[in-house]
């Protein structure tokens, strides 16, 4: 299609925590990711991705490492502008594919989007038998 804007996906870099903090911010205003402070952003961008479309940021996923045996997805987000063009689901393959290379047993994603995660091979971790709770104490 000709007028598709053409999507770049690339490592995130130290260098880009102000424009990834700028994107995001809005997402967490919203309450739609949780808030991060700037230390916590820095830490997730050791494993983290960003999709740029004509050098603007309009995509970003990080994947948190907390054993060999899990990760999980933070922060997915696309711009309103350019959702349902394939971006999220791009993301989080980069973020499986880079757990698959830290040899990570099993990945998880919080989210109210569950249908693009089923679209990436995600299902409920035993089904009928076990849920995750939690709380804010």
């Amino acid at each position: 299609m000709e007028n598709e804007l053409p999507f770049e996906f690339v490592d995130a870099r130290q260098e880009d925590l102000k424009d990834v903090q700028d994107f995001l911010q809005p997402f967490m205003d919203r309450k739609e990711l949780l808030q991060r402070t700037s230390i916590e952003m820095q830490l997730l961008l050791k494993h983290a991705f960003l999709c740029r479309a004509e050098g603007e940021l309009v995509g970003f996923a990080a994947l948190e490492i907390y054993s060999k045996k899990l990760g999980e997805i933070q922060c997915l987000a696309v711009a309103s502008a350019v959702r349902r063009q394939g971006i999220g689901g791009q993301l989080v393959k980069q973020c499986i594919a880079r757990a698959r290379a830290e040899k990570v047993k099993e990945l998880m994603a919080i989210s109210a989007s569950e249908d693009m995660f089923f679209s990436c091979g995600f299902d409920y971790s035993l089904p009928q038998q076990k849920r995750a709770f939690f709380i804010e104490p």
